[in-house]
């Protein structure tokens, strides 16, 4: 076994790095983590061979959502970190306007499953 030299700089960015929690590239890489996982889990369409179609509810949609401010809240801790490199920046865009996007649709889904609870012919209430 070789021994290395003892690098005083190494240790210092080593004990800095464990003190101060993740790095910005770290959270970046959290936050795209949790969109992947949400992507083929919780944001994955399901195919229903009854209704020959893909299938879509609010609680599907809502835990996407949930996924989505996840991974949103690990990018706004790495902008406050410095990261603001053109990939960081357009992934971050992307994921609030993915955010804009459930948003709207669990409110048509959610006022859709409501219509559809209450029955042809019946009055829909206010939202």
């Amino acid at each position: 076994m070789v021994r290395r030299p003892w690098v005083p700089g190494l240790a210092l960015v080593a004990s800095l790095a464990a003190c101060g929690g993740p790095s910005k590239h770290d959270l970046y890489m959290q936050g795209m983590k949790v969109e992947g996982d949400a992507s083929r889990g919780e944001c994955k369409l399901v195919y229903d061979p009854v209704e020959k179609n893909h299938v879509l509810d609010g609680d599907q949609i809502d835990a996407c959502l949930r996924r989505t401010e996840e991974a949103i809240a690990l990018y706004e801790q790495a902008k406050e970190r410095g990261l603001h490199d053109l990939d960081f920046v357009q992934t971050y865009e992307r994921a609030l306007e993915r955010r804009t996007h459930l948003t709207s649709m669990l409110k048509t889904v959610r006022s859709l499953e409501r219509t559809e609870d209450l029955g042809p012919g019946m009055p829909v209430p206010p939202t």
